[in-house]
């Protein structure tokens, strides 16, 4: 294994894209036999309050959104900082960050390296004091550069995917493809977001009854508090599986395994956008748009056709034998 010295990832821990994004890059350097990276995480309550807040719908969500709407006040910077800017100041080697809070935070003392896993990069994901932010798409990088971050310091390297599903991508594809042509019942994936938004468990529990009532089958995926979903869906139900693993690593495990079963997820507009894009897996996107990132990817997913609106979750079901033909 090769040994990298002083190249350190801080983890916001906040949600489950942003974190996921690093796990993918980690995951992959140490496929590349790449050790020694050491990994950590801030507090940050205050940040993992606001995002869990932000998920309740109505008030809160708006103000949520106003608030990640931009560039964060030092205010805001000096609340999450919790010594962080000390004990990175004149780090020798690079600090990889997960979050553009915390690429705003650590940019201006250490060389920061910012994965940006997003398709979409509103005004808080510009950070021109990081030493580089890598991002999926040149459409991403021109988004960023117009809003300040230099070009030279963008790097594209395509969709972060998770390694495991990249691999049985092409496999999942195909199964897909002859599911589709054919007339057998096809199974839905159900995913929410870490903040397991109210109005997206009620669109959930109402689209998944019907997908069973028109003889569908669905998996759905209940994260790491699999008490919060339960209580939105129906008890056992023959074509209905529940998937609750511990930790994203086991749930990315269990994905991975069950994705060449999989005909469609239906998702928030958030990280989970880049299977669509890149996976082939067709998506139906819940409403509403919670945070800054989620109206661009949706924008981007609805514009190559890869995605639609859930719409009527009580015609869901009968919607995609329509759809199908």
């Amino acid at each position: 294994m090769k040994r990298v010295g002083a190249l350190v990832a801080v983890s916001s821990e906040v949600g489950r894209g942003h974190p996921q994004y690093l796990d993918s890059v980690l995951d992959a350097l140490g496929r590349l036999g790449v050790a020694g990276i050491m990994r950590q995480v801030p507090r940050w309550r205050l940040a993992r309050l606001g995002y869990r807040l932000g998920g309740r719908g109505g008030p809160l969500t708006s103000l949520y959104a106003r608030a990640r709407s931009g560039p964060p006040s030092r205010v805001l910077l000096g609340m999450l900082d919790e010594g962080l800017r000390r004990r990175f100041r004149d780090h020798p080697g690079t600090v990889l960050v997960d979050h553009p809070l915390l690429a705003h935070l650590l940019g201006p003392v250490c060389r920061v390296a910012y994965i940006h896993g997003e398709i979409a990069a509103p005004p808080v994901s510009a950070v021109p004091s990081a030493w580089r932010t890598f991002v999926p798409l040149e459409a991403t990088a021109a988004r960023l550069a117009a809003q300040g971050v230099a070009r030279e310091a963008l790097s594209v390297c395509g969709l972060f995917i998770e390694p495991g599903l990249g691999e049985r991508a092409g496999v999942a594809f195909a199964a897909r493809c002859e599911r589709l042509a054919s007339d057998r019942p096809l199974t839905v994936g159900f995913f929410t977001s870490g903040a397991y938004p109210r109005p997206h468990l009620r669109l959930i529990a109402a689209a998944l009854r019907s997908c069973l009532s028109a003889g569908h089958r669905v998996t759905l995926f209940s994260g790491p508090d699999p008490a919060r979903v339960r209580r939105f869906a129906p008890g056992a139900r023959p074509g209905l599986r529940l998937v609750s693993e511990p930790t994203r690593r086991a749930e990315n495990a269990r994905t991975a395994e069950l994705l060449p079963e999989l005909d469609l997820a239906v998702a928030p507009a958030h990280e989970r956008v880049n299977w669509a894009v890149g996976l082939g897996l067709p998506m139906f996107l819940l409403e509403p748009d919670i945070g800054p990132f989620a109206p661009l990817n949706r924008a981007h997913a609805l514009e190559l056709g890869v995605a639609r609106p859930l719409g009527d979750p009580a015609g869901f079901g009968t919607a995609l034998a329509r759809l199908r033909a």
